[in-house]
């Protein structure tokens, strides 16, 4: 899907979400950023809960979200993300049933336009959102921001070009989402490592674009906090074994 195609399909969703229920909100208790955060002394894995990636071509339709995310917290991962737009087989629904399942906390891995998004985002169990950084003006980046803010949601700003880390890097609390990937959807690590680069060592970092090797992030190590990794532990035959020896590496 385009960006164009994207942003019109984003701008239709929140049209439609005038009557949320908004009297059921309640702020977040699970803190993303302090989980995720590392002080870049290593690189925490947050497993991304999808059922289909159009970008890399992976695809696991029998996915029972519920499970494999109580086997990664069971892992002691440190945190969740999901994917709840249709492109990635995985929905709201998914959201809920991960939320309800774990204690680490939940990022909503689809990009958010609007206050109504955020909203509806924490209604459905959100401890963050991922906001787009090459998409809102920096007004409106400072707006959801602080509303993400006031209901305890930490935001992730999505960043691919230097111009989207100015902005993100105006957001004290916000942490910066690397999402620089090549044609066939995978992390671009020296792009990454070019962006994280510039980043103040007290922000928190992470990974977004989707790996080709565990191994690919030890180019990032004491430049990034944490990554979000989809297809490489969706296809894991052993969660805990995979999860283990990458951490036992970067020791």
């Amino acid at each position: 899907m385009s960006r164009t195609d994207w942003l019109s399909e984003k701008q239709a969703e929140v049209a439609a979400l005038a009557d949320l229920p908004l009297t059921e909100l309640a702020p977040s208790r699970r803190d993303f950023t302090q989980f995720v955060a590392t002080q870049k002394q290593g690189i925490a894995l947050v497993p991304r809960v999808q059922r289909a990636d159009p970008a890399t071509g992976g695809a696991w339709p029998g996915l029972d979200v519920a499970a494999f995310a109580r086997a990664c917290d069971d892992a002691d991962t440190a945190a969740i993300a999901v994917r709840t737009a249709a492109v990635f087989g995985t929905s709201l629904a998914d959201l809920d049933a991960v939320a309800a399942a774990v204690t680490a906390p939940v990022l909503r891995d689809d990009l958010c336009l609007d206050r109504q998004q955020l909203y509806q985002a924490r209604l459905h169990g959100a401890d963050a959102v991922l906001l787009p950084g090459g998409v809102l003006d920096r007004a409106a980046l400072r707006e959801l921001a602080a509303l993400a803010g006031s209901l305890h949601m930490a935001s992730v700003v999505e960043v691919d070009e230097p111009d989207d880390l100015a902005a993100a890097l105006e957001l004290p609390s916000a942490c910066i989402g690397l999402a620089c990937a090549d044609r066939a959807g995978r992390a671009e690590t020296a792009r990454m490592r070019a962006l994280a680069a510039q980043v103040p060592r007290h922000r928190t970092v992470l990974v977004l674009a989707e790996l080709s090797a565990l191994d690919d992030l030890l180019a990032l190590a004491g430049l990034i906090d944490a990554a979000v990794v989809g297809d490489l532990l969706l296809d894991a035959a052993d969660l805990q074994g995979v999860i283990g020896d990458f951490v036992a590496r970067l020791g």
